[in-house]
């Protein structure tokens, strides 16, 4: 991390900068400069200074925030390479949005473990945006999901589209629009779902005035809006309130399952979404990690999937 930052973090955390010189054995001059040439990059004021020593300021607290997880990042990278110089064990590690976990992920790994016994293999089942965050502090090599709009241009990510599909609108099997044909407009009175919110752990991945626009249409329209970063939670939620999510068609099979069922919307043609493997363009991926992506592209050329145009 940029001795700048790591000198901010240390004043950030003693309050001092007499404290966080001695902590870092440099001369209270340097970190007093450095911490002037950071506020000057930034064009704000990062600390209050008094006779008690040193306050966050709110635009101190958010770089406070990012530095803290810098740090951890790069802890995180010295504890995986030492693993890894203390252990011949081979691991793969990636992530899948639910939806393509539930229709064929699952199926894929077990292969996969069958085949490579000596290799170990973790799997994050997520939304697009925490699966982006993920493979981009590098918890997992690389993501199944669906193609996001407005990425950063600083973040890195190669797409390499495999699939599209459409998205239904899928409610609670009481719901009171279920079992008839309904418009667009009438779903405009009923709260939307999202289980794929933005939050703080996403800036830096995508650009903000890019985001959730159905959200801001649901706050200038009055409808009420609920979030939640679990699958799980979300059925919970469609299955005891008048909720509607909207979530790509080929699910439809699972949620039948919960008692979800998917509203017949007779005035909008489907829009197809595209659907692919994430990775780093930066990073260079293993043979293991290769050979997994290989076992994804083979299965969706070899099995009739429902819903699913193949690219």
């Amino acid at each position: 991390m940029d001795r700048r930052l790591r000198q901010f973090l240390a004043v950030a955390e003693t309050g001092n900068v007499s404290s966080a010189a001695d902590l870092l054995h440099v001369t209270q001059p340097t970190i007093s400069v450095n911490l002037q040439k950071l506020e000057e990059e930034h064009g704000v004021k990062l600390f209050d200074r008094s006779s008690r020593g040193m306050k966050l300021t709110d635009f101190g607290e958010v770089l406070y925030e990012h530095v803290k997880v810098m740090a951890r990042v790069g802890e995180h990278a010295k504890a995986e390479i030492r693993q890894l110089k203390a252990s011949n064990e081979k691991a793969v590690r990636i992530g899948t949005g639910f939806s393509w976990w539930s229709l064929f992920m699952k199926d894929i790994v077990s292969d996969f473990q069958r085949d490579n016994a000596g290799i170990s293999i973790h799997v994050d089942v997520c939304s697009s945006l925490d699966g982006l965050r993920s493979l981009m502090i590098g918890d997992i090599s690389f993501f199944l999901g669906t193609k996001i709009e407005g990425l950063s241009e600083s973040s890195g990510f190669v797409f390499e589209p495999l699939f599209e599909v459409s998205d239904g609108y899928f409610v609670g099997e009481h719901h009171p629009l279920v079992g008839r044909p309904c418009a667009t407009r009438d779903l405009a009175s009923f709260p939307k779902l999202s289980v794929s919110a933005f939050g703080n752990r996403h800036i830096g991945i995508i650009d903000r005035d890019d985001l959730d626009p159905s959200f801001s249409r649901s706050r200038s329209s009055g409808m009420s809006f609920v979030s939640t970063n679990s699958m799980f939670a979300g059925i919970d939620l469609l299955k005891e309130s008048s909720a509607i999510l909207t979530y790509p068609i080929p699910t439809k099979s699972f949620f039948a399952t919960f008692q979800i069922v998917m509203l017949d919307v007779i005035d909008i043609t489907p829009e197809q979404v595209p659907i692919g493997i994430y990775s780093l363009g930066t990073k260079t991926v293993e043979d293991n990690v290769l050979s997994l992506q290989g076992a994804v592209r083979e299965m969706l050329r070899e099995r009739q999937l429902p819903n699913i145009m193949i690219l």
